[in-house]
């Protein structure tokens, strides 16, 4: 098997962590993992540990934006987002559905005990997750520069106050209309 980054090394077997054999190149470090070994693994664990949250910059130095190809069968590996507004991406073939992790990019999902949930990143509801938060965080930032920090907690409050409200629409219209009392 040839590294997908470099094109030239040949991948070695490591073990990536107990039970659970992976190639990895001796060149850039990145690692191949064949789905049905990492299906084999995720098995093996125990209950999944809870999530962490990100409260340092993920630094996605390491990254490389060149095509890659399955080591084990030549397909071109489509690209996954993994964490919304970050440069963190996995890539992984669809064909073998085997994954390619850059330098480092395993010990970030450990450090942050998402290392059993690999196969949730590629599926369409996580993708449309992250999208989601990234829209919403930008458009927070948008709404913020707009109405000012005062205003856009003012406006937040109100609004949660009117979704709480059987006569919303009652609400709205009183509000919305130029005089709420001409017919």
């Amino acid at each position: 098997m040839k590294c997908p980054v470099c094109k030239t090394e040949t991948l070695v077997l490591v073990d990536l962590a107990d039970n659970l054999p992976a190639n990895q190149c001796t060149n850039c470090r990145g690692i191949w993992v064949s789905s049905n070994q990492y299906l084999a693994w995720v098995r093996l664990q125990p209950a999944p540990l809870p999530e962490k949250p990100i409260t340092t910059p993920i630094d996605p130095k390491w990254d490389t934006h060149t095509l890659k190809l399955c080591p084990e069968d030549g397909h071109i590996m489509a690209r996954y987002k993994i964490f919304p507004n970050l440069k963190f991406y996995l890539d992984r073939c669809r064909h073998c559905n085997g994954i390619w992790f850059d330098n480092y990019e395993w010990d970030v999902l450990v450090s942050h005990n998402m290392q059993d949930k690999v196969n949730q990143f590629f599926t369409k509801p996580w993708q449309e997750k992250m999208r989601a938060q990234e829209v919403s965080e930008r458009m927070d930032k948008i709404y913020l520069e707009k109405f000012g920090a005062d205003d856009y907690d003012k406006i937040k409050e109100i609004r949660s106050w009117l979704k709480s409200k059987p006569q919303q629409s009652m609400l709205l219209a009183y509000l919305q209309a130029d005089d709420p009392y001409k017919i």
